[in-house]
């Protein structure tokens, strides 16, 4: 009895943060990894969104399964917004200066 206690204890308020990392923060890694993709593929701009798209739900799978494994929700958000920064700006980079057409 003490033990659940003891981990109930423990999680706090994380499990939540760890799903709202997990589900839109997934999906929001995932849409800006697709949107440089699509935009950087040096492929027909129809067959690069395709592609794009295809790789989404794989990806997005991918993030939610190691989301939800993440041991701490810290490095989990740290993490996913270091990426999500760092993808942002190529988006930006690439919409200012024409990496697609």
């Amino acid at each position: 009895m003490t033990v659940r206690k003891a981990k109930a204890k423990k999680e706090g308020g994380w499990p939540l943060a760890g799903r709202l990392a997990a589900i839109p923060g997934g999906y929001v890694l995932a849409s800006l990894a697709v949107a440089c993709l699509a935009r950087l593929l040096p492929i027909a701009r129809v067959e690069a969104v395709t592609t794009a798209m295809l790789v989404f739900f794989a990806l997005y799978a991918v993030l939610l399964m190691w989301a939800f494994a993440a041991r701490s929700v810290l490095r989990l958000w740290l993490w996913m917004g270091a990426v999500s920064l760092v993808l942002g700006v190529i988006l930006t980079v690439s919409i200012l200066f024409g990496g697609r057409a």
